[in-house]
């Protein structure tokens, strides 16, 4: 089996590659999901789990029968053992079970690099605190304590762009419309400079699709590509939708959008002159 990376930023990683790491370990041993069900007499609703990361937190029992059906002993059961372990350990973002309907800061507080197109709101990570205040009631939320709980779970993510750590790269493609949505004098201009003061940043890349483009290539569904420095874990792309989010890692399917990405940084404005284009709409 291969070596086995336990190391990383977060739990939700650290489940999907110990369920990568047993599926190899299963084929490795040559059995199917079939024998390994009626070996442990398990259902197959179980290993499915497993082998899809679905489950809520890994069971280190569960952990030690497969090890030993597969014959993984020493160096790499303690490290399987050890990422179980960690698996199982709470990221912040569960505190917001409420706010978040997927998985996604959790892939998201691992990521290296995040490439992201939007065309109605701002990319999470760039807005202000009073841009998120305003969000919440565009879907029914009315609430200030609720309000409040969305606007603490969004700056809470913002971190990983500011930690002392290696913090992640980001690179957002912005269509220009979603700059003209922003007509509220209190929220636009505290934005837009939170913008210019963002892109100062050598870790973090903003572009904008200027409204003279027309009709452009890549346009379409906004989408957020997750890039992880683990040469073991596989890129995600996300696609949200207004009844659920799915989470694409096909090589096809990420080739297709990183090729799409990288049309779309074409057509629009380089990252100096959408700085300067942020500073001509302050002004």
């Amino acid at each position: 089996m291969s070596e086995i990376h336990a190391s990383g930023y977060s739990p939700t990683i650290k489940k999907r590659a110990l369920s990568r790491k047993l599926v190899a370990a299963r084929k490795e041993a040559g059995l199917t999901t079939t024998e390994v069900c009626r070996r442990l007499r398990w259902s197959a609703t179980k290993l499915n789990y497993i082998e899809k990361a679905k489950w809520i937190t890994p069971n280190s029992d569960a952990v030690t029968d497969l090890c030993d059906l597969y014959g993984i002993e020493g160096d790499e059961r303690q490290a399987l053992k050890r990422l179980a372990q960690g698996a199982r350990e709470r990221g912040w973002w569960t505190r917001y079970n409420d706010v978040f309907r997927s998985e996604f800061p959790g892939f998201e507080a691992a990521a290296s690099s995040i490439r992201t197109y939007q065309t109605i709101y701002l990319p999470g990570l760039l807005q202000t605190a009073a841009y998120m205040k305003a969000l919440p009631p565009v879907v029914g939320i009315e609430d200030p304590a609720e309000i409040k709980r969305h606007v603490d779970a969004r700056l809470k993510r913002q971190q990983l762009l500011t930690r002392p750590e290696a913090p992640c790269r980001l690179h957002a493609v912005i269509d220009e419309n979603v700059i003209a949505r922003m007509v509220d004098p209190r929220i636009r201009e505290p934005q837009l400079r939170h913008l210019v003061e963002m892109t100062a940043l050598p870790h973090v890349t903003v572009q904008l699709v200027p409204t003279g483009a027309g009709l452009y290539q890549g346009a379409g569904e906004a989408f957020t590509h997750l890039g992880f420095s683990d040469p073991g874990e596989r890129d995600i792309v996300f696609l949200e939708t207004a009844v659920d989010a799915r989470m694409l890692e096909e090589k096809d399917e990420l080739r297709t959008y990183m090729l799409r990405f990288g049309r779309l940084c074409a057509v629009a404005l380089d990252p100096q002159a959408t700085r300067d284009r942020l500073i001509e709409v302050i002004e």
